[in-house]
This record gives C-alpha cells, sequence and structure tokens, in this order.
C-alpha cells in the first residue's frame, strides 16, 4: 500500500452504487462494528462495506469477498494530522508511517519547508514521491517562508513564483504557515507577494502568529490567513476563534499546549482541530502520536466522538479533503479499529480498505551536507559579556531573557553551507554546562548546525563528526564521541528502522542526561533555538536576535 494524495486514481462510482444496493458483492466487509461517526456524535452498530478502496454502505446483510469481524470493536475514521513536519522526527515518510501506522494515523499534511530551507521547491517535490511509496496518504502545503525571517541564511531562498509553482503541484493543499507575520502587518513586498500568490491558487493560507495579539491579530487575520497553531493559553485560542481563524492546538515534542488549551476544547469551538507540528521519533514510539492527544482530551472531559473529530473531519474540511475524514459512503476506506474510546487502543489500521503497512522503499535525495570550511578547526565562541541570557523552557519553543552572565551553558550556531560563519550566547534551563557538547544539524528553519554546551574543542570535535555522517546529532565529551545518529537525508532524516533510530535517539539523550542535561527530550528543544519568527531570544550564525524588537543585539 503507498500514500496515495487526494484524485490519484479513478473511482468506479457506479460500481459503488451497485455495491452498496446489493446488485454485487463488495471487496471487503467489517461486520459487527461499533462505528464512531464525529458529524453526529454518535456511536452505532453496523457493518461497513469497501469496494475499490471507498466506502460502499453501512448497515447490515452485506456480501463481500472478505470478511473481517470486528465483534464490537470500535471502528472510527483514521486519524489525520493536519500540521506536521515529518523531518522533524528524524524519519523519511516511510519511517515515520512505520512509527504512525500502528497508532491509528493514516494520513498528515506535511509542512516540509525543512527540506524546502536546505534544498529549495526539490524538497517538496522529494516529500511528496517519497510519501506516495510510504504507507500513509501524504498530502502537503507550499512553504511560504524561506527563509523564515530576514535574519535566516539557510541552504535555499523560495521566492513567490517558486512558492506559486509549488502550489500547483498534485497534492499540495495550500500555503504553509506564514511565520512572518511583521512582514505581513509591516507590507514587505516580497511577504505580500507570497500571500497574493496563495490567494490566486484558491486554496488555504494557513498562518503562523506566535504571541501576536489584539490589533495585531486582526490585522493578521484580514491578511488572508485561515488558522493559527500558536496559541498557548485559552485567552489566545479564543481570540484566534473569534478573529475567524481555525485552532490548531499543538502538542508535540517541544511545543506543549494541549493542556492549557484543553478549557477551549471543552466549549466545543466548531473550527478547531488537534497537530503534533513536530514530534520526534523516540516521543511516538513511547507515548504515540493523535492516539496520544485523543487519550487526553477524553480524560480531560471531551466527549469521544467530539475528540475523534478533531483528528478527522475537521482537518479534512480545513484542509478541503472532501473524500476524508468520515466512514461514511463515497469516503476513502480510511479508518481505524480501536479497543475502546478512552485509551484507544488500536486493534488494525486500515488504507484505501486495505491492512496498512508501511513502505519500504525511500526515493534517494542529493545535497545536503554540512560544511563549516578551514577556520573551523582553530575557531574559539567567545559570548559577548553584555548579551543577556537565553532562558530554555523544556515544554516550549518560546524563550526568555535573563540577566547577563547568569546562564550555564553555552549555545553556538554556526553556518553548514560553507559561509565561515558562527555565533555563541549563553543559555539556561538545560544543565549541560561545559562537561561535552550536543550537536545537531537540525535547527528550524534554516538548519544551520548548533551545539549546547561543552569546551571550545569539543564543539569543533562536534562539528567535524556532523560534517562526516553529512549531518546528524552527536554528543561529544573530552573529544570524544560518545552517542551519535547519522542523518544523510539532507542532514535532517535517517531512512533506520524507526525503533533504531529512537534507540539511536536514547543513546544520545542519556549520554546528555549523563552530561548534566535537565531536557526531557534535548535533540528537538535545542533544534528550536535559532528559529527567528518565535519570540524571545534566538541565535543564527549573526548573532543574538532580539526576536521582539526585530533586530540583532549590539
Amino acid at each position: 500500500m503507498s500514500g496515495v494524495y487526494e484524485g490519484t486514481g479513478v473511482v468506479d462510482r457506479r460500481r459503488l452504487v451497485r455495491v452498496a444496493r446489493g446488485e454485487e458483492p463488495g471487496d471487503l466487509l467489517v461486520r459487527g462494528a461499533q462505528v464512531v461517526q464525529p458529524a453526529t456524535r454518535e456511536v452505532f452498530g453496523a457493518d461497513v462495506l469497501v469496494a475499490d478502496g471507498r466506502i460502499a454502505a453501512l448497515g447490515s446483510g452485506f456480501q463481500a469477498a472478505r470478511v473481517v469481524e470486528a465483534r464490537g470493536a470500535f471502528l472510527a475514521p483514521g486519524f489525520t494530522d493536519g500540521h506536521v513536519h515529518i523531518e522533524s522526527s528524524l524519519l523519511t515518510p516511510a519511517g515515520f508511517a512505520g512509527a504512525v501506522l500502528g497508532r491509528g494515523t493514516t494520513g498528515v499534511v506535511a509542512e516540509p519547508h525543512e527540506l524546502v530551507n536546505v534544498l529549495g521547491a526539490a524538497g517538496l517535490e522529494w516529500m511528496l514521491a517519497a510519501g506516495h511509496t510510504s504507507g500513509l496518504r501524504v498530502w502537503a502545503s507550499a512553504p511560504s517562508c524561506v527563509p523564515a525571517s530576514p535574519f535566516e541564511s539557510g541552504g535555499a531562498v523560495v521566492s513567490a513564483a517558486d512558492v506559486a509553482g509549488m502550489l500547483r503541484l498534485p497534492g499540495v493543499l495550500g500555503l504553509a504557515e506564514m511565520m512572518n507575520y511583521p512582514g505581513v502587518l509591516g507590507g514587505s513586498e516580497d511577504v505580500w507577494d507570497v500571500l497574493e500568490a496563495g490567494r490566486a491558487s484558491g486554496l488555504r493560507l494557513d498562518g503562523h502568529a506566535s504571541g501576536v495579539r489584539g490589533r495585531d491579530l486582526q490585522g493578521y487575520a484580514a491578511a488572508g490567513l485561515h488558522s493559527d497553531h500558536e496559541a498557548t493559553t485559552p485567552d489566545e485560542a479564543r481570540e484566534r476563534l473569534r478573529a475567524g481563524l481555525w485552532l490548531m492546538v499543538r502538542e508535540g515534542s517541544a511545543a506543549r499546549n494541549l493542556d492549557a488549551l484543553l478549557p477551549v476544547l471543552l466549549e466545543r469551538p466548531r473550527r478547531a482541530m488537534l497537530v503534533s507540528d513536530d514530534v520526534s521519533v523516540d516521543e511516538l514510539l513511547e507515548l504515540g502520536h493523535l492516539d496520544r492527544l485523543l487519550r487526553t482530551c477524553v480524560a480531560g472531559g471531551l466527549h469521544p466522538a467530539d475528540a475523534v473529530a478533531l483528528v478527522t473531519c475537521n482537518p479534512a474540511e480545513y484542509w478541503g479533503l472532501h473524500d476524508s475524514g468520515l466512514v461514511a459512503p463515497g469516503y476513502h476506506a480510511d479508518f481505524v479499529l480501536l479497543r475502546d474510546l478512552s485509551d484507544f487502543g488500536v486493534l488494525d489500521t486500515f488504507v484505501g480498505g486495505q491492512e496498512a503497512r508501511a513502505g519500504t522503499v525511500t526515493p534517494p535525495l542529493p545535497g545536503g551536507g554540512v560544511s563549516l570550511g578551514a577556520g573551523w578547526d582553530t575557531a574559539t565562541f567567545e559570548v559577548p559579556a553584555h548579551w543577556p541570557v537565553m532562558q530554555v523552557s523544556a515544554s516550549q519553543i518560546t524563550t526568555g531573557v535573563g540577566a547577563p552572565g547568569s546562564g550555564d551553558a553555552r549555545l553556538v550556531v554556526a553556518d553548514r553551507y560553507g559561509r565561515g560563519e558562527w555565533s555563541a550566547c549563553l543559555t539556561s534551563g538545560t544543565g549541560m554546562g561545559d562537561g561535552g557538547t550536543l550537536g545537531i544539524s537540525v535547527l528550524h528553519d534554516a538548519h544551520n548546525v548548533a551545539f549546547l554546551g561543552g569546551t571550545d574543542g569539543d564543539v569543533r570535535t562536534a562539528g567535524r563528526a556532523l560534517e562526516a555522517m553529512g549531518g546528524g546529532v552527536v554528543v561529544v565529551s573530552g573529544g570524544e564521541v560518545r552517542a551519535s545518529l547519522p542523518l544523510p537525508f539532507a542532514g535532517l532524516m535517517t531512512d533506520q528502522p524507526p525503533a533504531e533510530a529512537a534507540a539511536r535517539l536514547g543513546e544520545v539523550t542519556r549520554a546528555c542526561r549523563a552530561l548534566g542535561c535537565r531536557l526531557p527530550y534535548p535533540v528537538t528543544t535545542l533544534s528550536f533555538l535559532g528559529l527567528t519568527v518565535i519570540p524571545a531570544l534566538k541565535l543564527t550564525p549573526r548573532g543574538l536576535l532580539d526576536v521582539n524588537a526585530w533586530t540583532y543585539l549590539p
């Protein structure tokens, strides 16, 4: 089974009608199920008949070539993650499928701006191609901010014309998150050219308005954006809903907002969904994907059908996936059999009427290594004494501002594209110190390289190790590599099976903890410390950026 985006293939609707009316048998009959119908907020007993990969009918007395006995199991629509960066899992699409299909996820709307920042529009094309053989339905949105802001330098620059071309690709559902909200509010010509390309496509315009409130939020919505996933408080969430924006409630490895926003979901807003945004492979295997979020919602008092709507018909409606998100005649036969509606334990997952299986083939992806330059071998990484300290949180991707000199770990960010730039600042809240360094080539969104903690020598050693691996994750202490995970696909992803990748990442995490690190997911948290569209302080190879003031510190 390969992931297939909406509109691929020819559906014999006339046959579906004949099968539904009992004039000929179907291909698959799931008998004795309790169907979860989020559209009507109910659960009812029915058999489900499938033909040509679509639901033909619900009811009883059907005939089919194959019968699966549900024995009272709950049959719900397959789960859809409406906003996810597959690259942040450190897995290829096939690997990601291997981690989430067994959790009930059957489709994702990938936002591949990580890959596009490294490789340009070719990265989006690769993501769609890899999605076809992944085992999931992989749709995508076209990255709108490459680079994310004028303060970042990655491997590519994507123009409005490039965006217009990406929006025409089959499987692309809209414009990806518009992170450059100062450009939107300030009337930047480049930003507005991208917005106009999005509007001309007639597709969705995804938003990203971290910390934007009041009249600025009104202006952001007035620009034509349709959603936001950056709310962290109930007041922010309600303000976005009142402004007509769809609310994407994010719960990932570095940004955890579900608990805080659950009171808003209990108010049953019409236009809301659950998304993971960025979630690492170890968390996927340990805690789950959207199934984990459903458990939290139901435990917090949400009706199971309302919770299921947040990962099925709601994201399908938002993205215009008119044949997805429900178990209903004519819809894709993407569904999950569940033991119960509290733990959401998955018995089996079906995509296109077949038991879901992750793909085993990933297309090659040339380019995207790490090049630090000859000067790296003698580099030193001084921190200006007057710079404030970046306060790091384990549960949010925003950072705080501390007094100069109050930090406990140095952060170094270096250009990975051969331009020979780097800078350093102090951080607090990580616990790393100078006993060793964690180095990564996954640094949102430009994906330069970052090093947390360690001496100059350890940082230099970690940098050369990343070069040798073609990108990845590495822990160095005393000049020796203690743990590593190579990421040969653009320095962002591995094609190792999820369990093997998680095991290697676990070794990295344990090595960090042995050095004093207190972060539950140190790689994921570190990967956001260079993202210049998230307040308050972020570090790039050019220096320390005050995001709120939209300027580098002197």
